[in-house]
């Protein structure tokens, strides 16, 4: 999911891109270029959300790992004290 996320940032940064510069050259189809450049913005977004999604995704993983091994730890230490007493 990284990966897409950067193909999509990446080409959406050079769709990007070549709309500002036809923008600035005034090539005779900047229309076609401006509208490319609208979904390079699209594209950019669209990146950046999946890269943040795989990003939230990986620290509610470590987040449940965290909670499992600090319960586990909890239950065998009160195991132990009851045993003891």
């Amino acid at each position: 999911m990284k990966k897409i996320a950067i193909v999509l940032a990446a080409a959406g940064l050079i769709l990007a891109i070549l709309a500002q510069y036809a923008l600035t050259n005034d090539w005779m189809w900047f229309k076609v270029f401006h509208t490319m450049g609208f979904v390079g913005y699209i594209l950019i977004i669209s990146g950046l959300a999946c890269f943040c999604l795989w990003l939230i995704h990986q620290f509610s993983r470590d987040e449940k790992n965290r909670i499992k091994r600090y319960y586990h730890r909890r239950h065998d230490e009160r195991g132990v004290n009851t045993a003891q007493q």
